[in-house]
């Protein structure tokens, strides 16, 4: 992939404050709330115009969810949410509506989020329906477009979505999203679903389209190999926090964060020299409920360089070298790459990736 100018040099599309989103648990026969399940704690990241953030992490970390949040699918907990300079946190959904075609959405599953009784052109149709005045004419011809670019036969506009394969279903979704020209996409896991030979098809589609639209992303993914591939910053995420953001070079060769590191250790190496002596990281115990988070860190209890600070104060979220953000209580006295008393990173070697 092509190197894009560096992030300082283009505007902020994207600003998350503080976003958090808390789902009530209830119980008893009145249904009282007696807790909450943090599936989103305190967020915040910036995404610049025309590039892609990876947001990584294990399943359950609340990766699907912060995207949704971010688009308004769900109403924050708190925090604040900006799109292109226009604060949507709070916004009424009649002026929600008017905002949605800068900001789309591609789904994971392309079986579940296309309508079975809809043929293709009326999928990749029905936001024109609901946001334009094109004419019958205008918008069929907008269709094929569509269809076009993102690498469908016209000739398969009648048909409905159980006749295509699952690459070609993740096609006509993403035909969909970017039928009103939108600026924002949040890519949610779209290639998780595909076979593998599939999934380089549909990432190279999604690069070729930010390159033509200019187009930005938000890319959660799980495959921490095309998040490599396709990202321009990554950010990781773990028990509803991000614990370490960063350039995708930066994090993959020296990762900071102690689950960063562990992460990355787990993945698999195709060198068997290498493979044979790289050094792994296994951690213990569970990953703990979001109903009922630890005190301090939220990765104390299997972190294996915990000290007691980690079990009672939440480490801040902040910028411990240029452009490279943590929440670990290790980097607490360094602010500059190669201090003395900076614990030791894992590089490129040692993981193998």
């Amino acid at each position: 992939m092509l190197d894009r100018p560096a992030p300082a040099a283009r505007r902020k599309l994207v600003e998350v404050k503080g976003l958090k989103m808390y789902f009530p648990i209830t119980a008893g026969i009145l249904r009282r709330k007696v807790g909450d399940v943090k599936a989103v704690d305190d967020v915040s990241f910036d995404i610049y115009e025309g590039e892609t953030l990876g947001l990584v992490g294990e399943s359950g970390c609340g990766k699907s969810t912060c995207g949704r949040v971010i688009l308004r699918l769900y109403d924050p907990t708190a925090g604040s949410i900006r799109i292109d300079g226009t604060d949507i946190t709070e916004t009424d959904s009649e002026t929600l509506r008017k905002l949605r075609p800068a900001m789309q959405m591609v789904f994971q599953d392309p079986q579940a989020s296309l309508n079975p009784r809809m043929t293709v052109a009326a999928i990749i149709g029905e936001p024109l329906d609901e946001h334009s005045r094109l004419s019958k004419a205008e918008k069929l011809n907008r269709i094929y477009e569509l269809m076009d670019a993102v690498g469908l036969n016209r000739n398969f506009a009648n048909r409905y979505p159980h006749e295509f394969s699952g690459g070609q279903r993740q096609r006509i979704g993403i035909a969909r999203a970017l039928a009103l020209n939108p600026k924002f996409i949040v890519c949610d896991e779209p290639i998780a679903a595909l076979d593998v030979s599939i999934q380089a098809q549909v990432v190279n589609l999604l690069e070729d389209l930010q390159d033509r639209m200019n187009l930005t992303y938000l890319f959660i993914s799980h495959d921490l190999s095309m998040v490599r591939h396709i990202a321009d910053r990554v950010a990781v995420m773990y028990l509803g926090r991000i614990v370490e953001l960063a350039p995708r070079d930066a994090l993959y060769e020296r990762p900071m964060h102690p689950y960063t590191q562990a992460l990355l250790s787990a993945v698999p190496e195709p060198d068997p020299e290498i493979e044979t002596v790289r050094k792994r990281i296994i951690l213990t115990g569970d990953v703990p409920s979001p109903a009922n988070p630890p005190k301090g860190c939220n990765f104390c209890t299997r972190c294996p360089k915990v000290m007691d600070i980690c079990r009672a104060v939440k480490p801040p979220f902040r910028e411990v070298e240029p452009g490279r953000y943590t929440a670990c209580h290790l980097y607490e006295d360094t602010t500059t790459a190669g201090r003395t008393g900076a614990p030791e990173a894992f590089t490129s070697t040692q993981q193998g990736v």
